[in-house]
């Protein structure tokens, strides 16, 4: 079994008050197979996930079930090196990341209790690509939690296992 995953960012403008200023920043890097700095050996994606306003769902990052071509693996996280989170409403409901009860995955948020806001219609990348943040028994649950309205969205991580 092989490993290769893409992590890939891309942000482009047409600015146009005379002076035209028509680019774009982009970012795209290989994490090819293994559990060292630049790699990784595992996804999880959930696609296509509605939570209702108000309702939440904490993920354990040591222990994500995904089913395959009818088998269904746990995926234990020892590192997560990108996160991806899209928010797919085009009106209300915002995702708000992170804040779990208990054991919470802060490395990425600063601190246990801090979280990010996805907002309607946007997507979240975090990335740590060389080293990954950690995740352990203490530090493992993700909370995502909608907020004035239903949040449909879809999220994938890639990290290492071994």
């Amino acid at each position: 079994m092989s490993f290769k995953g893409q992590i890939q960012a891309s942000l482009g403008w047409n600015w146009d008050d005379g002076a035209v200023d028509n680019d774009r920043l982009d970012y795209a890097q290989w994490l090819l197979d293994g559990n060292g700095d630049g790699q990784a050996e595992a996804v999880w994606h959930d696609k296509e996930q509605t939570l209702l306003s108000g309702a939440s769902t904490t993920l354990d990052l040591t222990a994500l079930t995904r089913t395959v071509l009818g088998d269904t693996n746990t995926v234990t996280f020892l590192k997560v090196k990108a996160v991806l989170i899209v928010s797919r409403n085009t009106s209300v409901g915002e995702l708000l990341v992170g804040d779990a009860a208990s054991d919470q995955w802060a490395e990425p948020f600063g601190a246990d209790g801090d979280r990010v806001v996805v907002p309607t219609d946007s997507p979240m990348l975090l990335s740590n690509r060389k080293t990954g943040w950690t995740v352990d028994a203490s530090n493992k649950n993700l909370k995502l939690a909608a907020s004035g309205g239903n949040v449909d969205y879809s999220i994938a991580v890639i990290g290492t296992i071994t």
